[in-house]
């Protein structure tokens, strides 16, 4: 996480986080998920990522492997505010 980054970004991300542990059924369950198919995850890495920060690796894996119902941006606001998608811009 950026030593720069705001109040309300640290806020927003833990909400997401929080938000993204619901939807998987649990923080086991999302260390799960996040697990399929490399290295493991455990439910306590996750935890960690509630003070640190999620790795922006593992933000864009979590929006995918949740369809976007929690995206990068709600992830890691430090990193990609005002991200726009290719399929936003091309509205």
């Amino acid at each position: 996480m950026s030593k720069q980054m705001k109040v309300a970004d640290v806020a927003k991300m833990t909400r997401a986080l929080r938000r993204s542990a619901d939807l998987a059924g649990g923080w086991t369950a999302l260390a799960a998920l996040l697990s399929q198919g490399g290295p493991r995850i455990t439910k306590q890495a996750v935890h960690v990522w509630q003070q640190r920060g999620v790795p922006v690796e593992r933000a864009l894996q979590i929006e995918t492997a949740l369809r976007g119902a929690v995206t990068r941006d709600e992830l890691r606001p430090d990193l990609y505010s005002g991200y726009v998608r290719v399929e936003e811009a091309r509205r």
